[in-house]
């Protein structure tokens, strides 16, 4: 009789899962045909979106294309479906002109970020108000350490020389420079961060670099995740989602913290100018006026990540293409090295000055960026 009873309540149980799985996509099913169709004050669709999918499965043999596709049939502005979750596209320089800088106050907030624990801290994902003081507060910081003027190029000379030093050492056999490129680019940031450049084999250093090619690397996948948030809840390490936060906790807890740790047993007139401790000097001041400020420690903490990642991996991405382009055009290579010598001669080291005397040069780089497409959408805003 208990075994009966059992077995009938484990089939009712096993049913009535069945038919909450079945309304679920029936509902799923529904709002995505719906819809996209309910509201005439968006642009149009390209193609008709897929239920649940929404227009994902277009994008099956390449984005980019697509994209490219999508404008020619539809124009400089377009609405999609990834998944649920509408996003409008935006092409062309005049109109991302028009909704960028035209219109700034509207157009400056971030859509949240489901697969990072940050919340809304740091200058990349924060919004409103605690965006402009983070930004402002950084920028104006990073501007007075040389940021955009010719002041900074002697620490990436001096970077550069080691950086090549490091090469030729290698004496011509083969290897992957995307770690050391990243290092290299990264010892100028930790220049100006924490005051002081790594050697590439200082373990606490190789550390930080390590985790942070990890951390990029995880982010392949989490566009997926930001569509379908609960993704990131699946038991293990789905998509990579757990590998991001995991590593933003060890670069955090094992290099940011003890820098800043630093800096405030250092506090004070005697203490060497860096973002951290000039950082700590303008939130010490917007309190001690009584101001309604967001600097904070853990704003501190954040934004030395989410600068280094900014700072780091479109620079060192730039370069790594600009070598595989350089490796396969050899003839265009040896132009430029003519350019340069002509120049600067083959032994003296360019700054800013030699740029406007560069135009070859300039345009190689400025090719590189266009064909690579180091960053070829912009982070979603909303």
């Amino acid at each position: 009789m208990i075994l009966a009873t059992f077995a009938s309540s484990t089939l009712w149980s096993t049913v009535t899962l069945g038919y909450a799985a079945l309304t679920l996509c029936l509902i799923l099913l529904v709002k995505t045909l719906v819809k996209p169709y309910m509201s005439g004050n968006i642009p149009p669709f390209p193609a008709r979106p897929y239920p649940i999918l929404g227009h994902l499965p277009y994008f099956a043999n390449g984005q980019r294309q697509k994209l490219l596709e999508f404008r020619k049939t539809t124009g400089d502005i377009f609405s999609m479906f990834f998944g649920s979750q509408l996003f409008v596209v935006v092409n062309g320089p005049r109109l991302v002109k028009e909704v960028l800088v035209k219109h700034p106050d509207t157009m400056n907030s971030r859509p949240p970020q489901p697969f990072v624990d940050q919340g809304d801290y740091g200058v990349v994902f924060s919004n409103g108000a605690m965006w402009k003081e983070q930004r402002s507060v950084s920028q104006a910081i990073l501007r007075s350490f040389g940021m955009g003027k010719s002041s900074l190029s002697h620490k990436i000379s001096e970077e550069i020389g080691i950086y090549l030093d490091t090469l030729a050492a290698l004496d011509g056999k083969p290897k992957d420079v995307r770690t050391l490129t990243a290092a290299s680019i990264s010892n100028v940031i930790c220049s100006i961060m924490v005051g002081k450049r790594f050697d590439y084999d200082d373990p606490l250093f190789k550390s930080f670099v390590e985790n942070f090619t990890r951390q990029i690397a995880a982010f392949d996948n989490m566009s997926v995740v930001a569509i379908w948030p609960w993704l990131r809840y699946i038991p293990g390490n789905f998509l990579g989602a757990k590998t991001v936060n995991m590593c933003a906790q060890i670069i955090r807890q094992e290099f940011g913290d003890k820098f800043i740790e630093l800096a405030l047993k250092e506090d004070g007139e005697d203490a060497a100018p860096t973002f951290i401790t000039s950082y700590i000097k303008e939130m010490k001041k917007a309190q001690k006026q009584g101001n309604d400020t967001t600097l904070s420690m853990e704003q501190l903490r954040i934004n030395l990540q989410q600068l280094f990642i900014a700072g780091t991996d479109t620079t060192a991405t730039t370069l790594t293409w600009f070598l595989v382009y350089m490796l396969n055009y050899p003839k265009i290579q040896s132009k430029m090295y003519e350019e340069i010598c002509s120049v600067m001669g083959p032994e003296r080291a360019p700054d800013m000055q030699d740029k406007v005397k560069l135009p070859y040069t300039n345009a190689v780089i400025m090719e590189t960026q266009r064909l690579a497409s180091i960053a070829p959408q912009r982070y979603a805003k909303h």
